[in-house]
């Protein structure tokens, strides 16, 4: 018989938030962050989608920068992305046109690593070897 226990809502826990320091225009800051959900991720992936179709084909097209802009603002705690204040002191409006303001003043490897850092909270980072010897043990 198989057991639902494992699978019950109150077996399931509520992700917590990590703190992580990283370098961001050449000094070090603590960041916290927060996995997304599948469905946030999901929601995400759709939105960074372009379908168009050419001879009678459909032909999806994603954009991977749009993708990791937004998972970086939904992933991050601290700062907040969209906090109206930190907008405003970059003398922007919008989380992903702060990110980008931000980006301005990163130098490129820093951008890798924070991009890094928010796929491997997001369980991004893990190849098929590593999920098989994972479900191994």
């Amino acid at each position: 018989m198989n057991d639902l226990q494992d699978f019950l809502m109150e077996d399931f826990e509520d992700a917590e938030i990590i703190e992580k320091p990283v370098s961001l225009g050449g000094k070090e800051k603590k960041m916290k962050f927060r996995p997304i959900s599948a469905t946030t991720g999901d929601e995400i992936r759709k939105s960074c989608r372009k379908i168009t179709f050419h001879k009678g084909q459909k032909v999806v097209e994603a954009n991977h920068d749009a993708f990791m802009t937004k998972i970086i603002i939904e992933t991050t705690v601290h700062p907040n992305f969209k906090s109206e204040a930190l907008q405003k002191s970059w003398g922007v409006l919008g989380a992903e046109d702060l990110l980008n303001a931000m980006k301005t003043k990163m130098r490129d490897g820093e951008y890798a690593t924070l991009s890094s850092i928010v796929s491997e909270i997001n369980g991004y980072d893990k190849t098929m070897e590593d999920l098989v010897e994972e479900a191994k043990n």
